[in-house]
């Protein structure tokens, strides 16, 4: 008698929890309802099953949000799951099923991704999902065959869709169908039987680490773990086929924001507009899914700001502190980094900062920040996607390929870009620019790059622009670029024809110089386009952009020079580039002026070393006695063929005394125009004034101390 009343006991109380959270257990019966995940908020990492009261165990990061009938659950891409494990979980028999749920997706998963998987090794069971394009698919094992039916149309992103699929017996054969919003979006008919798994269940991510689609084309072959991107709500399983009716009468009773549930992503640059000339340490984010899984603190981020333009320099964590230039209308845009390849790699692949998600090797500081000029210094390691294995290491003592890049930043947008590699195999294949322009999410690169994409220039005016105009209807095959380099001869200037008025370009030394157009890999737009990187955190330096849903990268061309320096293990090559409103014609008068830079006559007590130090696109002059107060008096030898161009003066060991300045014998007010900075040593302080001043003939400076 005390087991009779307790079974009752505890009958009533499963029927009153059915009862409160909205589901009556005998109309669930007559429905053929055996399992439904509402997500109400629940503790202890749990969320309720609504009809028998099973618990399912929640992993990885996740939330509770508004839902469309309720509450919703963010599963955030990488390590969200839901799992109900298999004592308690519902099994569907041999004579049909029904899977629902309300699904909003943020971005279309790296390949299948499961809303409800029962299934052992793609021989029992089912698995209801969608595919790397957003189609609904239904899969399942058919006599022991693995068959998979996908909808005709994909999901869209951002917003509320409800999705069904269905397994209907039929005297030894079946029709598997899928809906979306209660419309039949494909079927396939079925030879034998359903063969059920006695398994879990798995809610929103892979039962095992798959490869990225399209396999074929990925590298390295890494499979990686993921999950659903999105919010999940009012997940349903039924034991028996729903019709066609019952199920556009579900979508029905429900009223579904029209709006996008789910804001677009972007990759942050800081505060938008001109600003005061500096660098500044900040935390960027990107999104609170995104965010909260990465190990990142106050100050990670480093953005440079100019005063005379709406552009900025950003070093972000999120694209590994690869340096990228944002123009005034948020389009993204970098040269490259050092790379290596082939047997230098541990593991194979590329080895390269892009591979370095979570910034073990990567890190920037600030070296210099005041009026005159910005110094960034970013040292990282060349680095395999998978282990974090290090290029060419050394077999005495385990080093393997660093690097460490000064950015030298002036106020007009011009940067000079030092590389040195550190390296035990200096002579083996090392790529050191690659013209890459950054997708934000929601664009394709053709929203980004004009056709005419760049335009090559040398030194004596010979322009060739390259086209990726289309040519054909996009599928998956080689983009429309052009075939191969051809000129002109020595190319070491170069425009990126972004669609904004801030243009990237490139100046490099023509000793050596020539190029290539990087048309190598296929694609699904007319502009190679993978999404590999930046943000994405799965083991992979090749994954192509099936759509636009999440950032990505485009490659247009390679620039290639000689070192400006070579040692041991160590060599250097330089790099002008930034952003400009000039053509590309407009680039030669600065080009000259720092490859050819006017002979600096040098006059003053105490004063000595006058050079010009293209690494930082200044001439540099060093005080032997910073104590004693005297006048600096310079004289460029401008000329057409070596002409000043917004030069920048060093003075070494300056002291602390304020200056003035003097141009042709008149004196200037430090402004925007003529800026002064102080840079503090551990021995001295250096002054740093920069001119934005351009002359073809003999130019006049001179630099007086003041009072303290």
């Amino acid at each position: 008698m005390r087991c009779e009343r307790l079974v009752n006991i505890l009958s009533c109380v499963v029927v009153l929890l059915m009862c409160a959270l909205g589901v009556g257990f005998s109309r669930a019966q007559e429905r053929g309802l055996i399992a439904k995940w509402s997500f109400q908020q629940d503790q202890g990492g749990t969320v309720l099953e609504n009809v028998h009261g099973a618990k399912g165990e929640i992993d990885g990061f996740y939330k509770y949000v508004k839902g469309v009938t309720g509450t919703a659950l963010r599963f955030d891409g990488y390590t969200t799951s839901v799992t109900i494990q298999a004592p308690e979980a519902p099994s569907v028999g041999t004579d049909g099923f029904t899977v629902d749920a309300w699904v909003a997706l943020n971005t279309y998963p790296w390949n299948w991704v499961p809303v409800v998987d029962q299934e052992r090794e793609e021989q029992e069971g089912f698995l209801f999902g969608i595919d790397a394009f957003g189609h609904v698919g239904l899969r399942a094992s058919i006599d022991g065959q693995w068959k998979t039916l996908t909808s005709t149309e994909e999901l869209p992103l951002k917003k509320w869709a409800y999705i069904t699929g269905s397994y209907e017996a039929d005297h030894g054969s079946g029709v598997l169908k899928v809906y979306i919003d209660g419309r039949l979006a494909g079927q396939l008919r079925v030879d034998g039987e359903l063969t059920p798994a006695d398994t879990n269940i798995l809610i929103g991510r892979v039962r095992r680490a798959t490869l990225p689609f399209p396999e074929a084309a990925i590298h390295p072959y890494y499979p990686i773990w993921y999950s659903l991107d999105g919010l999940l709500d009012s997940v349903e399983v039924f034991n028996r086929a729903l019709s066609a009716g019952e199920i556009a009468h579900a979508y029905a009773a429900v009223q579904v924001p029209p709006r996008e549930v789910l804001p677009w992503q972007k990759m942050p640059s800081g505060p938008p507009g001109a600003g005061r000339f500096g660098a500044y340490y900040t935390t960027l984010h990107y999104q609170d899914t995104w965010d909260r899984m990465r190990r990142i603190g106050p100050d990670s981020d480093v953005v440079v700001r100019f005063d005379e333009s709406p552009i900025r320099l950003v070093f972000w964590q999120g694209a590994n502190y690869i340096p990228a230039w944002v123009t005034e209308n948020d389009k993204w845009y970098t040269d490259e980094f050092l790379e290596t390849w082939g047997k230098g790699c541990p593991l194979g692949g590329d080895c390269e900062p892009m591979s370095d998600k979570q910034e073990r090797y990567s890190h920037v500081s600030i070296l210099e920040s005041n009026n005159a000029r910005v110094v960034v210094h970013w040292r990282y390691a060349l680095a395999e996607v998978e282990k974090y294995k290090l290029a060419w290491p050394d077999p005495y003592t385990g080093w393997g390929d660093w690097a460490d890049e000064y950015w030298t930043v002036y106020p007009d947008g011009i940067a000079v870009r030092k590389q040195i590699l550190h390296s035990t195999e200096i002579n083996r294949p090392h790529e050191w620019q690659e013209t890459i322009v950054l997708n934000q999410p929601n664009s394709r690169p053709d929203d980004d790059i004009n056709w005419n994409a760049i335009t090559l220039e040398n030194m004596q005016g010979e322009v060739k622009t390259y086209s990726w105009r289309p040519k054909a209807a996009g599928s998956f095959t080689f983009p429309n670029g052009p075939a191969r380099f051809t000129g002109p001869a020595d190319p070491n200037i170069q425009l990126v024809n972004l669609k904004s008025e801030w243009k990237p370009f490139q100046i490099v030394s023509p000793d050596g110089a020539t190029a290539n157009i990087y048309n190598g890999e296929r694609t699904y737009f007319n502009f190679e386009c993978w999404n590999h990187w930046p943000v994405a955190q799965i083991s992979s330096s090749g994954r192509p952009c099936v759509a636009s849903d999440r950032a990505s990268s485009s490659s247009l061309s390679h620039l290639y020079w000689k070192d400006y320096s070579m040692g041991p293990n160590t060599e250097t090559k330089i790099l002008m580039d930034g952003l400009t409103t000039q053509p590309i014609a407009g680039l030669i008068p600065l080009a000259k002026s720092w490859l050819s830079p006017p002979r600096m006559e040098v006059v003053g007590d105490g004063y000595q070393n006058g050079s010009y130090d293209p690494t930082q696109r200044a001439y540099t002059v060093t005080r032997a006695e910073p104590e004693t107060p005297a006048t600096l008096k310079l004289t460029f030898n401008a000329s057409a063929a070596s002409p000043l161009y917004d030069p920048a003066i060093v003075i070494k060991n300056w002291g602390e005394g304020a200056a003035r300045l003097e141009i042709n014998g008149k004196p200037v007010t430090w402004g925007r125009s003529y800026r002064e900075g102080y840079v503090r040593r551990l021995r001295g302080t250096d002054l740093v004034v920069w001119m934005q001043r351009q002359s073809t003939a003999a130019f006049h400076v001179e630099v007086v101390p003041t009072a303290p």
